[in-house]
């Protein structure tokens, strides 16, 4: 299993790769949003309070955040209604109504 710290850098590594992307422009996410979605999802203050389990579903949330194509109005959304799932209903039909063919 990967130590928290491992872990840690790695998605350091990912969101530094995601933001430096040459011809890119970065509209999803930093990692320190993701960070603060995860906690808010799972309705955590204060990581350095977070148990090994704990710091384990956070880092699955941060790097799911960081791989989905979440929006920040997704993110806006979980921070305000303090990580209710009708935002993830709103996120998906978002994405639906992007990726259906336009006519």
């Amino acid at each position: 299993m990967c130590s928290a710290r491992l872990r840690s850098c790695r998605l350091v590594a990912l969101g530094t790769l995601l933001i430096l992307a040459p011809g890119c422009e970065r509209k999803a996410p930093s990692p320190d949003e993701c960070l603060d979605y995860a906690m808010s999802i799972l309705r955590f203050n204060d990581q350095r309070l977070l148990v090994a389990e704990d710091k384990d579903r956070v880092d699955s949330l941060v790097v799911k955040c960081l791989t989905t194509p979440f929006d920040k109005e997704l993110l806006a959304c979980t921070k305000r209604r303090r990580g209710s799932s009708s935002c993830l209903l709103e996120f998906g039909e978002r994405e639906r109504k992007r990726n259906s063919p336009r006519e």
